[in-house]
């Protein structure tokens, strides 16, 4: 068995929103102005799930998801690319949609919602009694957002889910901060809400703005010194700051606990048609990577092959943002590879 068929039998279980960003058909545009939206599927875990099963790895998606048509069609195109889509709760509020604006360049800005109030959305009513024990004590890795912590029963499902994935004793817990406003009714609360969740990660994704917001670390600093940001939790592994157009740091404990390895990889030149779901298709990339060293201490055991990852973590987002939307435009390995080879050479 290759390697790459092994990381068949690894799995990685995703838990938090499905939604649909809606983006507008006119670019640099306001809300107000837009006339017409493209609905494509998204949200940062279902994202991740879709992501690593494109790559190839396992996939398990937790979530709650509207007994609507566009419910249906989200968890269709998630079958449709090898994720498990057994752990999905269908509940009588609607799928949520996002409306994203978008700049002349590309980038996107969130401007609201379509249907419902940020906690009407289906995402929000994840049943915590409902979900998948075994699977996520048996999974390699669990990724999670924060937004699901903005309200309703999805707030305590997640907590449990890292708590089972802990006691599984296997499974590292990846976090990605994903810090979005509009989710949120009190800044204060959800800053509290974020701070707490994240000290039970493993692996903490996080912006360099985030950082900022978080733990007061200017982002230019978060970014250029990322040791700074895994200096926040005794208890984190490792850190990814992420920072766009910048290109993104990591900073790892050796194993061993000895002092952390960091570095930073720049961004890839690409023709970027959106930005939508590049941090996501960044994020698949390094877990897969990762699965691929057989887990997150044997990665970390070799500084090059930890470069290696970020360097693939990298190509994968920058891949995704040369089409419309995050899941349909996620890449394969070949393509990821085909990429890394082009920008960074072959190992």
């Amino acid at each position: 068995m290759s390697v790459k068929e092994a990381v068949k039998s690894r799995y990685v279980a995703a838990i938090g929103e499905a939604l649909y960003d809606c983006l507008a058909d006119q670019l640099g545009k306001p809300k107000e102005e837009v006339t017409s939206w493209t609905p494509y599927p998204g949200g940062a875990p279902a994202n991740v799930a879709a992501g690593v099963a494109r790559l190839g790895a396992g996939s398990l998606f937790i979530s709650a998801i509207g007994q609507d048509e566009l419910g249906d069609q989200f968890v269709a195109l998630l079958q449709e690319r090898g994720v498990d889509t057994s752990a999905v709760q269908r509940v009588s509020q609607p799928t949520r949609d996002v409306l994203v604006t978008r700049t002349e360049d590309g980038d996107r800005v969130f401007a609201g919602f379509g249907k419902a109030h940020t906690h009407e959305y289906g995402d929000c009513f994840l049943d915590p009694a409902a979900l998948p024990v075994d699977k996520i004590k048996g999974a390699d890795v669990l990724v999670s957002g924060t937004l699901g912590l903005a309200g309703g029963t999805t707030a305590e499902a997640m907590r449990k889910a890292v708590s089972l994935a802990k006691e599984g004793g296997r499974c590292c817990v990846v976090i990605d901060v994903n810090w979005r406003p509009v989710f949120w009714d009190d800044e204060a609360a959800a800053k509290e809400a974020v701070l707490q969740y994240c000290q039970q990660a493993d692996v903490l994704k996080i912006t360099d703005e985030e950082a900022e917001w978080l733990y007061g670390i200017p982002a230019a600093d978060a970014l250029e010194h990322p040791e700074r940001v895994l200096e926040q939790c005794s208890s984190w592994k490792g850190v990814l700051v992420s920072a766009g157009e910048k290109g993104s740091a990591y900073a790892f404990h050796a194993p061993g606990g000895k002092m952390a390895m960091s570095g930073s990889v720049p961004v890839l030149s690409v023709k970027v048609a959106d930005t939508t779901g590049a941090g996501d298709a960044y994020l698949s990339g390094f877990v897969y990577y990762m699965l691929l060293r057989s887990g997150l201490d044997s990665l970390v055991a070799d500084p090059q092959n930890l470069r290696r990852a970020v360097q693939f973590a990298t190509a994968c987002g920058a891949f995704t943002c040369t089409k419309p939307g995050a899941i349909g435009a996620q890449p394969t390995v070949a393509e990821a590879e085909a990429m890394v080879s082009e920008h960074f050479g072959s190992t």
